[in-house]
């Protein structure tokens, strides 16, 4: 439909194999919006395999660059990007480093924002690399003042707002419950934990190998599984073996939807050690299927997890806290079946059509000029 083109800018797309949350939401709004009349072109890094151009989800993907420059890409190539693709308003995904798209047009721009890293970022970049990200974050109020910004948790709201950004939006964050429900009769494992998600220093993974370590004599059968990929895997096996728990903790890899699905189903308790988080997508997800969650107590996951009704939130890196929970869950089933039942519902109050209806009109908006 004619004056509502867009250029949606992200690193990656949802079809790149580190694909996350933030891939999530962009896809959900955009197929969502696509049929609406809404036009919409993904630019995000190229990836071997992957065809530089397709369509998919009713919106059309191209990708060009390299998975570590991509920032370099956009600020070269963005004015070809506009000549080619002719859109109406541009939507800048940031993600760690600033694309800064307000600064190279004169289009319409909005940003989206899911969280800045902060301090944060030492915990997993090296220090040129950290001080480079942490350099572009410090410009982030300057580049998006006079740009709405959108976010999806009420304390990135905050956040984003105590860096000095005025105009920011929280859309909120959804899930797509098709296929999510409980478990049938015998399909829990009452020892079964989970971490699912990336593999990053700043995840704080060590902290549910501890916790595990913890649990064990207690709980015999304990176990952790681990889906996603990342480059944290090998220190975190080290991690394992050394606390004698390597037998007990499996690394499973990117797994499909079907079996991220199984996996929510078969396990007593989601867990999620992260320093920080735009929202927690995963504790939804995990939520749609009866599963509580236990999380680090930090922007994003003090959104997504009521504590005490969907699981429980404690200090960032306190395995003994966590461990106290998780053991308080394994070993109560009245509280095991109330956080069950409590998780269902709050995950039934996220939809993907309420963050895209706030989306449009954000969007709307910035084309009107308001």
């Amino acid at each position: 439909m004619s004056g509502r083109r867009v250029l949606w800018i992200n690193w990656r797309d949802l079809r790149n194999p580190l694909a996350g949350g933030a891939e999530v939401h962009a896809d959900e709004v955009m197929k969502r919006l696509a049929k609406k009349g809404w036009e919409f072109v993904l630019a995000s890094h190229a990836v071997p395999g992957l065809p530089a151009r397709e369509t998919e989800n009713g919106y059309t993907v191209r990708r060009e660059g390299g998975k570590d420059t991509f920032n370099f890409t956009v600020y070269l190539r963005l004015r070809r990007w506009i000549r080619e693709e002719r859109p109406d308003l541009i939507v800048d995904d940031s993600n760690k480093i600033a694309f800064a798209v307000p600064w190279l047009t004169n289009k319409p721009v909005v940003a989206l924002i899911h969280h800045l890293f902060g301090d944060a970022i030492f915990r997993e970049a090296s220090f040129p690399a950290a001080m480079y990200v942490k350099l572009s974050e410090s410009l982030v109020p300057r580049i998006y003042r006079d740009v709405p910004v959108m976010t999806g948790s009420p304390s990135a709201q905050t956040e984003m707002r105590s860096f000095g950004i005025r105009d920011v939006v929280d859309v909120g964050e959804g899930v797509d419950l098709e296929g999510y429900s409980p478990p049938t009769a015998g399909e829990r494992d009452p020892n079964l934990l989970l971490y699912l998600g990336r593999i990053k220093k700043y995840k704080g993974l060590d902290v549910l190998i501890q916790t595990v370590s913890l649990l064990k004599d207690r709980f015999p059968d304990v176990r952790l599984e681990v889906a996603g990929s990342g480059d944290d895997v090998p220190r975190l096996k080290e991690v394992a073996a050394s606390l004698g728990v390597a037998e007990r903790v499996k690394f499973l890899g990117r797994v499909s939807e079907e079996d991220k699905i199984s996996l929510y189903r078969r396990s007593m308790v989601a867990l999620n050690s992260s320093l920080k988080e735009g929202w927690g997508l995963t504790s939804i997800e995990a939520n749609g299927c009866g599963t509580p969650v236990v999380a680090s107590d930090v922007p994003g996951l003090c959104d997504s997890v009521q504590d005490g009704k969907t699981g429980f939130l404690v200090p960032f890196g306190d395995a003994e806290a966590m461990a106290d929970r998780v053991g308080r869950i394994l070993g109560d089933p009245v509280l095991a079946a109330r956080l069950q039942e409590q998780s269902l519902e709050w995950a039934r109050s996220h939809t993907w059509d309420k963050v895209a209806e706030r989306t449009e009109s954000v969007l709307s908006g910035a084309l009107a000029g308001k």
